[in-house]
């Protein structure tokens, strides 16, 4: 049988999971993939808040009104229709929250990438499917690590990588919101191994206030009700990982004209409003999308060394992972549907990295 945990489009509340009949054998072009292990954290809400305007939902058909909200982890080759996969090659990418999915893969050095006509003008960085070789980073023993971490890694890298780039935007500190979550300290992590760089502080809840400062990469960490306390004399650039409007209007107000840049990466506060809001001081908030500067970096590098940089840094980032994560693993459609509805509601531990299969 074939399981599929799908999320009604206009209202994330509402999920189910489907049992289906095996999928036929694939056809000639084509692949069939156990999805064996994914993460599953705070950065898989925003893909189902993006859903439409991001075009997230687009990635894995699903019935009407329904949508399967894509998530990152591993698949093994059940059955093959292209030369040069075999039954059991193991591949790391963009998977659907399903126990089985069918690609189309255009073979290269590294995987494939994804070329069925539904995906075709989607971002690239999002069908790019990578062999699960130690080569390549990928060894077995850290697979729940790169199921959870490493796309929100990735987002981090280039996030920190842009404002390097940006002269900081001439800022004094970079202030990060929702700072317990894994994208946020990923990010920080990368922003504090620069050798110059602007002060990094963090804004969190009182209930994670201790495990962020406890992470080590914040200079400083604030919670939500001392923004008024936030350091701005020497300017400020807002990255909000929050999408909570209330969060995004004290800060602006609060800094205002030393507000030099906003920055909207994510939305772990889904059900307050994205990147809308009122008027605010200051600079209009920038959404920060990870797959165009990938393709712009990988453009100006070169693939291979694109790769090189970002390899080395997740690999000082991953030895830091073990003393930082409590990794949980689950299977079936109610221990997803618990860890799924824990992050909609804001109730997940960060200190805690899921790890599920269907």
């Amino acid at each position: 049988m074939v399981t599929d945990f799908l999320v009604r489009r206009d209202d994330l509340r509402v999920w189910r999971t489907v049992e289906s009949d095996p999928a036929p054998a694939p056809a000639a072009g084509e692949i069939q993939l156990r999805v064996e292990r994914f993460g599953l954290t705070a950065n898989n809400i925003t893909y189902g808040a993006f859903g439409d305007q991001l075009g997230y939902w687009r990635f894995f058909a699903a019935p009407e009104g329904w949508g399967r909200i894509p998530i990152w982890g591993f698949g093994a080759v059940t059955a093959s229709g292209v030369d040069g996969i075999a039954v059991g090659d193991r591949f790391y990418g963009y998977l659907p929250m399903s126990s089985t999915v069918t690609m189309r893969p255009h073979v290269d050095a590294a995987g494939f990438v994804e070329q069925s006509p539904a995906r075709a003008d989607l971002a690239v960085f999002y069908n790019r499917y990578l062999r699960a070789l130690p080569e390549l980073g990928f060894a077995p023993a850290h697979d729940d690590v790169n199921a959870i971490m490493r796309p929100l890694f990735m987002t981090g890298w280039l996030l920190a990588d842009q404002l390097e780039e940006a002269g900081w935007h001439g800022a004094g500190a970079v202030v990060l919101a929702s700072a317990s979550s894994k994208t946020a300290f990923s990010t920080a992590f990368e922003l504090a191994a620069r050798s110059e760089r602007p002060a990094v502080v963090g804004l969190t809840s009182p209930a994670n206030l201790e495990f962020t400062r406890g992470l080590g990469c914040y200079d400083q960490v604030l919670t939500y009700d001392e923004v008024s306390t936030l350091p701005v004399e020497d300017g400020v650039v807002f990255v909000d990982m929050a999408g909570s409007p209330a969060v995004r209007q004290a800060v602006h107000e609060h800094a205002a004209d030393a507000l030099l840049a906003s920055i909207a990466v994510g939305a772990t506060h889904w059900e307050s409003g994205g990147l809308g809001g009122g008027e605010l001081p200051g600079p209009t908030p920038e959404f920060f999308f990870a797959p165009t500067r990938g393709e712009q970096r990988a453009a100006e590098l070169g693939a291979g060394r694109f790769q090189q940089q970002v390899g080395a840094a997740w690999a000082a980032f991953a030895d830091r992972l073990p003393q930082l994560l409590e990794i949980e693993s689950g299977s079936g459609a109610d221990a997803l549907g618990g860890a799924y509805d824990a992050f909609l509601n804001g109730n997940a531990d960060p200190r805690k990295g899921h790890v599920f299969t269907l």
